[in-house]
């Protein structure tokens, strides 16, 4: 069966932007992002001029229809969520990766903070030398990353 998909808009997402962002601020808009195929990604725009990323887990986000438990042998299982997301963002801390500051975990959200300037592919259309630099920081965080193994 197929479900309805309905995106956030910024009166939903208000109260979400207020725990992490404080009562300071008032969410001006919101902007849907790509990415998350199991949650939705949004940017959220104050009045003040902050941004921060939400990422928002619910039925009507998850684009995978999934049913039953996750089964952790099944890549396609349904693993994801705030303490996994929180857990890989803990993790990736630990080994020095740099991620963006966890801002605010919930029940069904998490928000970070927003890190501006692009996205490697549109470097890499709009100067491919100067994405050198940050293609040599990638490998070697991925190198990095190998050298840390876990037990689980």
């Amino acid at each position: 069966m197929d479900r309805v998909r309905r995106h956030l808009t910024a009166a939903d997402l208000a109260p979400l932007a207020r725990a992490a962002l404080g009562p300071r601020r008032t969410l001006d808009g919101v902007e849907r992002l790509r990415g998350g195929s199991r949650k939705g990604v949004y940017r959220l725009r104050c009045d003040d001029g902050a941004t921060a990323v939400a990422y928002v887990w619910s039925p009507e986000e998850d684009y995978w229809d999934h049913g039953g438990h996750p089964d952790p042998r099944d890549p396609f299982s349904a693993a994801s969520g705030p303490a996994l997301f929180a857990a890989a963002h803990d993790r990736l801390t630990a080994v020095g990766m740099r991620t963006p500051r966890l801002l605010h975990l919930g029940t069904d959200a998490a928000v970070v903070e927003d890190v501006t300037g692009g996205s490697l592919e549109e470097v890499l259309a709009r100067d491919p030398a100067a994405a050198a630099a940050t293609l040599g920081r990638l490998g070697e965080a991925v190198r990095a990353l190998g050298a840390h193994t876990s037990a689980a």
